[in-house]
């Protein structure tokens, strides 16, 4: 019900559910890692558990957790505890390690680390997922414990509604707010980059930053990434120790979250392989960035692979090698076959 009110997911499909079963029948310690493209992933990923029959645990960054209070009263009763990503959280690793060395339910972690805002692609995945999971097969080992594995899940979202009804509201209600008065472009293709365009040229990701990382005397050096990472390791750190002033950390935390948005809008994502989703997908983030909000559309479809386990040794130094190209292999065949080719 939530997932169709706020989403506009109406239809979802889960494949490889007997995949999952077989890990947890063979009372393996299990950690299921998705990509991350969208909001609705954080909620839409308990799909995986229905056919399947297990209820995970999963892991939530802490500024998540911070930004939203719906989110800090929910996410420690659906079994999910928060992390410092951006730092050294040693007492959530063990957290981790713990429920994947001695409990059948799986653990859900979003290897990427952030919302990509791009479901056709996979970003790098970050090292704890890894981490991890080595340390649980060395506990489980020394217990004579069955292994470890990783399943890969590839989430994917198919546009099911009419396209032309879906768009053409948005790009106008964008238009007008950004005051691109004069001639139309010919074509919905060149009216959403007339629009990106104006939205990149309107906030430049510096604006976003700098005063950030001179509030907090950081370089401005690196990806935006590298730098939202060090910024929100900063915040979260002072958070911790402070209960004062939580207003102002929220809306850093947001500003970084801005700037991260903003470096999603790559004009080559759609150039590249123009589809129904990915211009969708796009027009989306455009609106999101300008009204801080999506009206939503519908239906929409999604779908979960859960990949193949992969066996995990205390020695498997190629580990995150291995989830990054076992679901980006997963997430390619996804995409080829539901996404649909702009008339």
């Amino acid at each position: 019900w939530y997932m169709n009110r706020k989403y506009g997911i109406e239809h979802w499909e889960v494949r490889g559910a007997s995949r999952l079963r077989k890990s947890v029948d063979a009372g393996k310690g299990i950690i299921l890692t998705p990509n991350h493209s969208r909001d609705s992933d954080s909620l839409g990923i308990g799909f995986a558990g229905i056919p399947s029959h297990v209820h995970p645990h999963f892991m939530a960054g802490w500024h998540v957790i911070l930004e939203n209070g719906l989110q800090k009263f929910v996410i420690p009763r659906a079994g999910g505890f928060s992390i410092l990503r951006e730092g050294s959280d040693r007492k959530a690793i063990r957290v981790a390690t713990d429920l994947v060395t001695h409990d059948s339910r799986p653990l859900i972690v979003f290897p990427e680390g952030h919302v990509t805002r791009m479901n056709d692609r996979l970003a790098d995945l970050q090292d704890g997922v890894a981490l991890i999971a080595r340390q649980a097969a060395r506990r489980r080992k020394s217990k004579a414990n069955p292994g470890t594995t990783v399943h890969p899940v590839a989430i994917k979202y198919r546009f099911e509604g009419n396209f032309g009804h879906a768009i053409r509201p948005k790009l106008a209600r964008l238009e007008r707010e950004l005051d691109l008065s004069g001639t139309i472009p010919s074509g919905d293709v060149p009216r959403l980059e007339r629009i990106r365009e104006a939205i990149i040229g309107k906030t430049e990701i510096d604006d976003l930053l700098l005063p950030l990382e001179k509030k907090w005397r950081h370089p401005n050096s690196g990806s935006t990434y590298d730098r939202v990472r060090r910024l929100r390791t900063s915040i979260l750190s002072h958070a911790l120790k402070s209960k004062k002033s939580q207003g102002d950390l929220c809306r850093d935390l947001k500003t970084g979250t801005k700037a991260l948005q903003l470096a999603s809008l790559q004009p080559e994502y759609l150039a590249e392989a123009p589809s129904v989703e990915r211009y969708m997908e796009t027009l989306d983030n455009l609106t999101e960035d300008v009204f801080g909000e999506i009206n939503t559309d519908r239906p929409w479809r999604m779908v979960l692979e859960i990949g193949e386990p992969i066996e995990v040794s205390p020695e498997h130094k190629n580990l995150g090698k291995a989830i990054h190209s076992a679901l980006k292999t997963q997430l390619a065949a996804l995409t080829a076959e539901l996404n649909q080719p702009l008339s």
